[in-house]
């Protein structure tokens, strides 16, 4: 069971990625995502978003576990009013930009 509360706007907004089968941002990419959400955070004097996942890990974390941590920072973003700044970020990102993954 996922460790944050989801939202509709959080699940939409996922969902419309995912119909297009983009999965989750390039390692480049969710580092700049996450970069930007620890500012703001930093900011606005917010607990930090979930941290990407990275291969320090005892495993390679599978693209379920990267999948879902996507999501929370998705909802960590939307309970903090910022669901329009990664909106912006994803629809910026080129093609290339994401890992493909199944179309839902």
């Amino acid at each position: 069971m996922p460790s944050f509360k989801s939202t509709s706007r959080t699940d939409r907004l996922l969902l419309h990625y995912q119909i297009r089968g983009k999965a989750y941002p390039a390692p480049r990419y969710w580092e700049r995502l996450s970069q930007m959400l620890e500012e703001e955070a930093e900011k606005r004097g917010k607990t930090p978003p979930p941290p990407p996942l990275t291969h320090g890990l005892e495993s390679d974390p599978t693209d379920e576990d990267k999948t879902e941590r996507l999501h929370e920072q998705i909802a960590w973003a939307d309970r903090n009013q910022l669901l329009h700044r990664v909106q912006m970020f994803f629809e910026a990102m080129p093609p290339s930009g994401w890992v493909r993954g199944e179309r839902k």
